[in-house]
């Protein structure tokens, strides 16, 4: 009968690299960034960094981006976010999209109404979000001609729910017919958010439907009335 002990060997070996391969975890990683400045942070951002002295494998975006966020130094996210290559003014921008702050805002307008942007681009996009959930009229307006409503809804499901979510949030009643489009758009993400919006500019009312199609008829009653 042959030794085990060859086999054993081969599947510690195996189990020991299986562990040391597991990947750090959202808080491992993120006590790792405590004692990085946020220069050196910042340049973790970027595609090419140079600077930066974390390993590739510690090198987790969202861990970086939330770090920054917490740390809450606006002006210096702006100041780099202006110079940064794409890559890292993407991930600047979503840092500087959880900080509640007048100099973020003033930042995120000139980025949503700045004359040469792409106004398709995720850049102004995640600024025209930003704006969105703080019920800024203008944009509210811009987002209102842009909602998803046919196959684009099921690609963009995650992203535009927030702020089909703001339309009722924030009482604009502009969005109503669009938000009864949109309870049958291909997106449940979207459905609800929509729901909840009309819910909102309309209080109480259609809540006794049992379909899509009865509550979407029920709401178009309700815009009717009103335009009368």
């Amino acid at each position: 009968m042959k030794s085990l002990a060859p086999v054993v060997a081969a599947v510690l070996v195996l189990v020991s690299a299986c562990t040391a391969q597991k990947a750090a975890t959202y808080e491992e990683i993120k006590a790792l960034l405590q004692p990085l400045t946020d220069g050196q942070l910042i340049d973790c951002l970027k595609e090419k960094p140079t600077n930066c002295p974390l390993a590739v494998s510690y090198r987790d975006m969202t861990v970086i981006d939330d770090e920054l966020a917490d740390r809450k130094h606006p002006d210096l996210l702006i100041g780099a976010c202006r110079k940064g290559d794409p890559h890292q003014r993407h991930h600047l921008l979503l840092s500087l999209r959880q900080i509640d702050d007048p100099e973020v805002v003033t930042f995120m307008q000139s980025m949503a109404f700045a004359d040469l942007l792409d106004q398709e681009s995720e850049e102004a996009f995640i600024a025209l979000n930003y704006l969105a959930q703080r019920c800024d009229q203008r944009v509210l307006a811009r987002l209102n001609r842009r909602v998803p409503l046919g196959p684009r809804a099921a690609i963009e499901c995650a992203s535009w729910a927030p702020i089909v979510r703001a339309f009722g949030r924030c009482s604009y009643r502009a969005a109503a017919p669009n938000l009864v489009r949109a309870l049958r758009a291909p997106c449940q993400n979207i459905n609800n958010a929509a729901e909840e919006s009309l819910q909102s500019l309309f209080p109480g009312a259609c809540s006794q439907t049992k379909s899509i199609d009865e509550e979407a008829g029920c709401y178009e009653k309700q815009l009717g009335s009103q335009s009368n």
